[in-house]
């Protein structure tokens, strides 16, 4: 029989050898293994943070509505609105005139997140108020950022290069709803807390500023309940406001007007069922001349 030398496989310098390597190997293989997993969870908490802590941005927005991880969009009864500050046109303007595209966007996105949240634990919600001469009313429909109501674009009456989109979502939008061109309408303060979410930077130095009141219940005397508000700016011109519990936010909705001011003008500027046919009619019989 062969006698076990130092130098054979089976000695014991060789096993200690040999586990020596094996364990430098696994050892290696081990933290390598550890490094990704680590890895892996940090992109994960990454990504969750960001998702979660940006909720403007689409892709976000559907997945937390989708895991049901965002809560309902809600108004306010005039009591309970957030606080935040009020801007004339003209301060709104001088604001944001200085920021440059990329710098837009981010507040833009800013004015979005805080809305999408309700406004949790704000108190610099940007306000916007003042008098502004209506250019048209048009209709908003599933396509746009509020699936019904109407929305007004104005003219500031003060800061002629300020211009308004004032949204107003309704459940149930009215028949009709109209405004004489130029009728000048008054965002009050208190009583509508019109909340800034979009800017627009258009030619000339012209900007529509997109708001939509926070203001949308009222306090029913002594039951402690609230009901929906109506607002009114003419006898023709009523609706009650109500925020969805979702919205559209793909930066191709906005502005809501979707139109230049200029182009604007030359649309009817009452929205009811009569007016959208004479003007489909219009359009039918300028197609037929060309």
């Amino acid at each position: 029989m062969e006698a076990i030398s130092d130098e054979s496989s089976f000695s014991r310098n060789s096993r200690e050898e040999n586990e020596g390597r094996y364990v430098g190997g696994n050892l290696i293989l081990w933290i390598a293994a550890i490094a990704v997993l680590i890895g892996l969870n940090f992109a994960s908490w990454s990504f969750c943070m960001w998702v979660f802590g940006q909720p403007e941005h689409p892709m976000n927005y559907q997945l937390l509505v989708k895991l049901e991880k965002l809560d309902p969009i809600h108004g306010f009864t005039a009591a309970r609105a957030p606080r935040g500050k009020f801007y004339s046109a003209k301060d709104l303007y001088a604001l944001v005139y200085p920021f440059n595209g990329t710098q837009l966007k981010a507040y833009n996105g800013i004015q979005k997140r805080h809305f999408l949240k309700n406004y949790l634990e704000r108190d610099d919600v940007v306000f916007l108020s003042g008098e502004f001469a209506v250019e048209s009313v048009q209709r908003m429909g599933p396509e746009s950022v509020f699936p019904g109501g109407v929305v007004i674009r104005g003219r500031s009456t003060t800061f002629p290069d300020a211009y308004l989109d004032f949204a107003l979502p309704s459940s149930e939008a009215p028949e009709r709803f109209e405004l004489d061109q130029g009728t000048v309408i008054r965002i009050d303060e208190a009583t509508m807390c019109a909340a800034l979410l979009h800017v627009d930077r258009q030619e000339e130095a012209k900007m529509v500023f997109t708001v939509v009141p926070l203001v949308t219940k009222v306090d029913s005397s002594g039951s402690g309940e609230s009901t929906p508000k109506t607002y009114e700016f003419g006898e023709n011109a009523k609706i009650t406001v109500s925020l969805p519990e979702r919205i559209r936010i793909e930066p191709d909705r906005w502005p809501i007007s979707m139109d230049e001011p200029e182009e604007i003008e030359a649309k009817p500027v009452e929205y009811s069922k009569e007016a959208t046919e004479q003007a489909e009619d219009g359009e039918e019989k300028e197609q037929e001349t060309e």
